[in-house]
């Protein structure tokens, strides 16, 4: 596939002979440990507490233990040995808050170094043994309380940098390879590790402003959080520009291929300084595959766009729940009710949510008193209204589609158990699950699930998302917006039968 590097025949079945060995290893592990643990591993958990009282018992295997010819993948020596990473006591810093705040079953005792393990054998996909000199990798710090069989990461780490050396990440890069592991045993790809550089973008989202091409995206492989698919193109920003809409899928950035690869990291490859350039392939319903170039810009994401139309209706357009996103609706609001305005179509369309807070918020504008939200987990907290709704008795509609996530089904989903509003348009995304956002030591990130959320009638959002009072689907070959239209026939309707 163009832009990724294919390993050879030869290669592959190297590569495979060391994951088989690999895992054969494992197995044996446990096969030795299950005298001593007893009814703990057959309930497929170990106790922190026992894996380390057997410590003096066990014995790590490594791939080199169990063949005569040395490293099982190249044929170059070693080229001497780098110290370990210093920065590793941030994987147990994620370890423990995984384990004391995921919303859901965490890996435990042994399972955390097959996890770890797991999360490092994956840079093999890219890595040509024999290709380059390798080098040993010195083992780090065992804390007290880590599984006892932990020193299996470092000789597996080991092994790896010996053969392929320069050709995966550095050593420094293990945490967030060994930590990615852990966090795949989750089972939930809204949890990440991102690293300084990833995690630095992801805090100027949340302060509105960034370089790029200016377009909200999500995963295009929902159960995985893999791939990229568009979901709103900022007005005036290089993506509306360049053509692009919503449910375009990019296959590919700069002729590196993203059908596979994290959200997180896609992202990191498709934003980049304002002037640059960057070449999309873009897959569009049933079209044949085209390419895309655009010239990234600094983008200051429009918190939200009002205007009070030709019917005096006030058209308040949210784009995210972002820092400033309170005062900015506070704002519109009083404005269309300061000028007398009949009605509020509420456009959350391509909205993908934000801060929890916000919401809370910004759906207090619209309901007096009440739960808004209600969240499951180590907390079980009920969200209230605050009390300062704005707009009184005026009429509302609100505009939803496949992109309103999150945040967006939070305050949607408030409106329509109150019957505050009505929902117009099409189903929400059904993202309806709390991350909470850890800062690491290293200035990395850790994104973890803590809870789920339901709407004040105790609907689950997660997976299911929230279907409209009136399904209007859009139809962008109409001359005009049919879902705007099908707002304002209905808000006028009901003015007028007052």
């Amino acid at each position: 596939m163009t832009g990724l590097q294919i390993m050879n025949q030869q290669s592959n079945n190297k590569t495979l002979i060391y994951i088989l060995l690999t895992f054969a290893a494992l197995f044996l592990v446990v096969m030795l440990c299950s005298g001593s643990f007893g009814l703990g591993l057959l309930a497929g958990r170990l106790d922190i507490d026992d894996v380390v009282s057997a410590s003096g018992v066990y014995r790590p295997i490594r791939p080199a233990d169990i063949t005569e010819t040395g490293p099982l993948l190249g044929d170059s020596a070693p080229s001497g040995t780098q110290a370990a990473p210093e920065n590793f006591d941030v994987f147990w810093e994620a370890v423990e808050l995984i384990t004391y705040n995921f919303d859901g079953e965490t890996p435990e005792g042994a399972e955390i170094t097959y996890a770890a393990v797991e999360g490092v054998l994956q840079v093999m996909e890219v890595c040509d043994p024999g290709s380059t000199v390798g080098f040993h990798l010195e083992a780090g710090d065992i804390p007290r309380g880590a599984p006892a069989n932990f020193a299996y990461f470092w000789e597996t780490a080991d092994q790896v940098y010996v053969d392929c050396g320069d050709q995966i990440p550095p050593p420094d890069e293990l945490i967030y390879l060994a930590t990615s592991g852990v966090i795949e045993r989750l089972d939930d790809h809204y949890s990440a590790i991102l690293s300084p550089q990833q995690a630095e973008g992801y805090r100027i989202d949340l302060s509105s402003s960034f370089e790029g091409i200016g377009s909200t995206v999500g995963p295009a492989d929902e159960d995985v959080g893999t791939g990229v698919v568009i979901i709103y193109p900022f007005p005036g920003s290089p993506a509306e520009g360049s053509g692009l809409r919503p449910n375009d899928e990019i296959i590919a950035v700069d002729q590196t291929d993203v059908t596979n690869m994290d959200l997180d990291d896609a992202i990191t490859l498709i934003r980049g300084p304002a002037g640059s350039v960057v070449i999309l392939s873009i897959k569009r319903n049933k079209e044949a595959l085209f390419d895309v170039e655009i010239t990234r810009d600094r983008i200051d994401i429009p918190v939200l766009e009002s205007e009070i139309t030709a019917d005096n209706l006030l058209h308040v357009s949210l784009y995210d729940f972002s820092n400033h996103s309170g005062e900015e609706m506070k704002k519109a609001l009083k404005q269309g009710v300061e000028a007398g305005v009949d009605g509020i179509i509420f456009d959350l369309r391509g909205n993908p949510g934000g801060r929890l807070d916000m919401s809370i918020d910004i759906a207090s504008m619209f309901i007096e008193d009440g739960v808004v939200v209600s969240e499951s987990g180590h907390r079980n907290v009920e969200h209230k209204a605050r009390g300062k709704a704005l707009v009184g008795d005026l009429p509302v509609v609100v505009l939803v589609d496949g992109g309103s996530a999150s945040a967006s089904e939070i305050v949607a989903g408030a409106i329509q158990d109150y019957k505050r509003g009505v929902l117009l348009g099409e189903k929400t995304f059904g993202k309806g699950s709390v991350q909470t956002l850890y800062d690491l030591s290293d200035d990395s990130m850790l994104r973890v699930t803590t809870a789920r959320w339901f709407t004040p009638n105790g609907r689950q959002i997660t997976g299911d998302g929230l279907e409209p009072d009136i399904e209007v689907v859009y139809d962008p070959d109409q001359p005009s917006d049919n879902q705007l239209q099908a707002a304002t026939d209905y808000l006028l309707d009901l003015i007028d039968s007052k």
